[in-house]
């Protein structure tokens, strides 16, 4: 008796055979098609987004309108846009630039500063300093050149008040030498100093020794309170020299004895005025 099987079994194992004929071996290698390179998007500039508020009510840090500067926004973050502007249009500063000098700068002192200068010096410190320690304190401020300018005409002025008042002053002296004058023992070999034109009054002992002397400050306020009209004021105006009848130099030492002196007084802006001081007794 013969068997026969349904024709959707003959057809289901047809298609079974041709499928596994058709399936690659182990030894047959896979092949891939070459994929082609895409760039990235270029970086985008963008002008500052509007204030972004956060959950807490505030602008966004990144977008705060602070920053209002353009940016470039890429894929690794924000960051700020170059600026084009150059220095050639910039405004300039009010008073111009400070004055500089080998690498320092050049300042007015505000006040007293140890080891620096005196109130009111202009004087030339470096950078760090000025930076550090004076501007920081309010000690001293920038000079631009404008100023030096117009402080050095000042200066000008002031030095020619200055010599006239000194010239003045040795005018005074020297009159009061003339009027003072009491015979030519009292005029040097030269005749440039005579007459006494300062006399002092000291308590002395019986061989003229004086309690106490006269110093170099007693003998300016002397000069002061007898010459009122004249200049004795400023750090320009000391006393130079002390010579005693033997022409000793007692400067450095105060006067101890009753006598006469040839002094001679440095007035500032290259006048001297030499004259002669009598001390005596009380």
């Amino acid at each position: 008796m013969a068997f026969s099987l349904p024709a959707t079994v003959i057809i289901f194992v047809v298609l079974f055979v041709s499928v596994a004929a058709e399936s690659p071996s182990s030894s047959r290698k896979t092949t891939y098609a070459k994929a082609s390179f895409v760039p990235p998007a270029a970086p985008t500039l963008v002008s500052p987004l509007k204030p972004i508020k956060s959950s807490a009510g505030w602008p966004s840090a990144v977008n705060h309108p602070s920053r209002g500067q353009q940016q470039i926004v890429n894929g690794y973050g924000t960051y700020r846009a170059v600026s084009t502007s150059t220095s050639l249009f910039a405004k300039k500063k009010k008073g111009g630039d400070p004055v500089a000098k080998k690498a320092k700068i050049q300042v007015k002192l505000l006040e007293t500063v140890p080891n620096i200068g005196q109130n009111g010096d202009i004087i030339f410190v470096s950078s760090a300093v000025f930076q550090n320690q004076l501007k920081l304190s309010n000690k001293a401020r920038l000079v631009s050149a404008e100023e030096m300018i117009k402080l050095e005409q000042e200066k000008e002025e002031q030095e020619q008040e200055m010599k006239e008042m000194a010239i003045k002053t040795k005018s005074l002296l020297d009159e009061a030498m003339l009027e003072n004058l009491g015979g030519e023992d009292q005029c040097e070999d030269n005749g440039d100093i005579c007459g006494v034109a300062l006399s002092m009054k000291r308590k002395a002992g019986p061989e003229g020794n004086l309690f106490g002397g006269v110093n170099p400050k007693m003998v300016m306020e002397a000069l002061k309170e007898k010459y009122p009209e004249g200049s004795w004021d400023g750090k320009q105006v000391k006393l130079a020299e002390v010579k005693d009848v033997e022409g000793k130099d007692v400067k450095k030492k105060d006067i101890k004895h009753i006598g006469e002196y040839t002094l001679s007084v440095s007035l500032g802006s290259g006048v001297d005025v030499t004259f002669i001081l009598s001390i005596s007794a009380e």
